[in-house]
């Protein structure tokens, strides 16, 4: 695909004229908005919008209050397409295309798209080939109806943009336009890793959504809330219990949403943290700098907290700009070697892998990571409160994985091992389904709940939750799996387990010791006189 058709797009219209007025220079755009003055596009956007002032009123309505509009850039500078692309066709005389990728707002954001293109969120998409696409589309869906993946997972994590194709092969054109049709499986969609067809991954309008681009739309938690939610994943559900979130709440008119340009804790606003503050935006450093905004979202996670086992997170930056989290229980590669990496990426609109040797640039350890959003923390607390978070953080992620994560993970390892569970059959029997909840569900919500000061989402929706199912479901699970496999390994099973509650962090089970059964009677006898 062209790299550069926004470019060309722009080069032969007057719109170039207008950026280049307001000073958008190479590096990262900084637009000053006139809300007095009046729009002045060129003459290809002029006509688009007087068209769509007629059919898409609202639409128009949004674009003309953004600052866009204000600087001069209209439809034809962002829709704008080369002729030959697959998703262009000839509207009204000129060359446009329905999808705006990152790289056509890299035209003029270059520095955000270039931090986005690295960053996870533009990897999102990549979940096509995971156990979460398995359950949504073999399991909850039907041969030829992935539907259930397409309205739920795909539209967080973003689709393969597909076009319908005739019997050979070719796109499918229709009307007078003759315009490529877009697949409704896989668009409308803008998905945070959305995989285009120019080879670009990610939406960038899935947090600056479309037209109107508001800076206060991308800063408020809700926008992160539309996926970062629910059972497996409920960061919004988290912030909204926090003190974070009930300060942001009470006090959303003091938060300088609308601010244009840089918007810094500490100097523009100080009534609470967004996502956004702690993950991507600017602060003030002791000395009064300006610690510049990301948009890399995982620049300063310490920890993963997604899979079975949580491990600190080291990163490894090459040559290229590529990055490459690895656990910080791996040995550290050393700058200047040559590493094989694994990259994704669409051909044929399917996704596929190749190895590609890069050069290691930069190493950046997890707690050099961690000093990162210690420094956005320090905006509002001190070292010793800090700290002291740190370390009840990493003491209920440390208590997951020792006393649950890593037993139950053993387990169905060696279920595997010994043939109880087949490797292309994940969802077989139900410990595997118990496992996936244990972990995928409670053992998150517990962790994400510790990370974010959020106590309820952190033991009630959380440890308690992992708690209860590792010993009334996880385990017998356990046994039962094996009994269907046979008489003999069932009861090897049963001894294991058996074995494993005498070890002193499950002997619980045996009973409270009478010093504590008789103060629990007390507790309750004042408490509820029962």
């Amino acid at each position: 695909m062209e790299q550069s058709r926004r470019r060309g797009f722009i080069a032969v219209t007057a719109g170039i004229s207008a950026i280049v007025a307001i000073g958008l220079t190479s590096g990262t755009t900084r637009l000053s908005a006139q809300t007095n003055s009046k729009p002045e596009v060129s003459a290809g956007s002029k006509a688009c919008v007087e068209c769509h002032k007629k059919h898409n009123p609202a639409l128009v309505m949004e674009w003309e209050r953004s600052r866009h509009a204000v600087q001069g850039i209209g439809c034809a500078d962002c829709h704008g397409a080369s002729e030959g692309e697959p998703d262009a066709w000839k509207h009204e005389g000129t060359w446009v295309s329905t999808l705006v990728t990152p790289r056509d707002c890299g035209t003029c954001h270059d520095r955000e798209v270039a931090e986005f293109s690295r960053s996870h969120h533009a990897r999102a998409g990549e979940i096509l080939a995971s156990l979460d696409n398995v359950l949504a589309e073999k399991i909850a869906g039907l041969p030829g109806n992935n539907a259930d993946a397409v309205n739920g997972c795909l539209q967080c994590h973003g689709s393969i943009i597909r076009f319908e194709r005739d019997a050979k092969g070719q796109i499918v054109h229709t009307g007078k336009e003759n315009r490529p049709v877009i697949s409704p499986e896989t668009w409308p969609n803008s998905g945070m890793g959305r995989l285009n067809p120019d080879g670009s991954k990610g939406s960038c309008h899935a947090c600056h959504s479309r037209h109107s681009f508001e800076a206060k739309l991308s800063r408020s938690p809700e926008n992160c809330g539309k996926c970062h939610m629910g059972p497996d994943h409920p960061q919004i559900e988290i912030y909204n219990e926090s003190k974070h979130g009930i300060a942001f709440y009470a006090n959303r008119d003091k938060m300088a949403l609308d601010k244009e340009g840089d918007w810094v804790l500490g100097r523009d606003y100080s009534a609470a943290p967004t996502c956004a503050t702690c993950h991507l935006s600017s602060y003030l450093t002791p000395d009064g700098e300006v610690k510049a905004n990301n948009h890399d979202v995982g620049e300063r996670i310490s920890w993963t907290l997604r899979p079975v086992i949580s491990t600190k997170l080291n990163q490894v930056v090459y040559t290229d700009g590529f990055k490459e989290d690895i656990p910080a229980t791996r040995a550290l590669p050393r700058i200047g070697d040559s590493i094989p990496t694994i990259e994704n990426f669409v051909e044929n609109e399917k996704l596929t892998a190749r190895t590609v040797r890069r050069a290691v640039a930069k190493i950046v350890t997890w707690d050099q990571r961690r000093a990162n959003m210690k420094g956005a923390c320090a905006s509002c607390h001190s070292g010793t409160f800090v700290d002291g978070f740190y370390q009840q953080f990493d003491s209920l992620v440390g208590l997951y994985n020792t006393k649950f994560a890593i037993p139950a993970q053993k387990i169905m390892d060696d279920l595997k091992s010994d043939s109880v569970l087949k490797a292309d059959a994940p969802f077989e029997h139900r410990v595997q389904w118990v496992f996936w909840e244990l972990w995928h569900h409670e053992g998150r919500r517990a962790r994400h709940g510790a990370s974010m000061m959020g106590p309820d989402y952190t033991h009630w929706h959380g440890m308690y939750e992992v708690s209860k199912h590792f010993y009334t479901e996880f385990l017998p699970a356990v046994v039962e799996a094996a009994e269907k496999q046979s008489p003999a390994m069932g009861k090897k099973y049963a001894q294991r387990v058996a074995e494993m509650l005498t070890q002193p962090e499950h002997r619980w089970m045996e009973g409270l010791s009478p010093a504590e059964a008789e103060a629990l009677r007390k507790a309750y006898k004042e408490r509820y006189n029962q």
